[in-house]
């Protein structure tokens, strides 16, 4: 899929402001983990939680065949919600940006900011 929009590091680590916790499990024996444990390991970024020092990254190892998850949820109680399996971790980011992207305008819309 072609994805039009970039998302520079600034405005990921900013937009990840938005973000309360994201809740990843796997089975790391199992091949269909592969972007759930991609995600894992570009949350370790210290840009995220300099960005964002409340943000929880909960990791749940699996020893069952239970499909992969990856679970960001957001600071207005909303979730993206992946079964990881089907998706890249650049796709699973994308769409999480997009979704950060229209939370910023609307907070910015209703004249809201995260340092209220």
């Amino acid at each position: 899929p072609i994805m039009p929009i970039k998302f520079n590091k600034e405005t990921s680590s900013r937009l990840f402001r938005y973000v309360k916790t994201v809740d990843i499990r796997f089975n790391p024996f199992d091949s269909r983990t592969k972007s759930a444990r991609e995600i894992w390991r570009q949350m370790q970024a210290t840009r995220y939680h300099r960005a964002n020092p409340n943000l929880k990254i909960n990791t749940e190892v699996l020893g069952s065949a239970a499909a992969p998850e990856v679970v960001f949820k957001f600071i207005d109680d909303t979730e993206k919600r992946f079964e990881s399996h089907y998706y890249t971790a650049s796709e699973i980011l994308f769409d999480v940006h997009l979704s950060l992207d229209k939370l910023d305008n609307e907070f910015e819309m209703s004249g809201k900011s995260l340092d209220d």
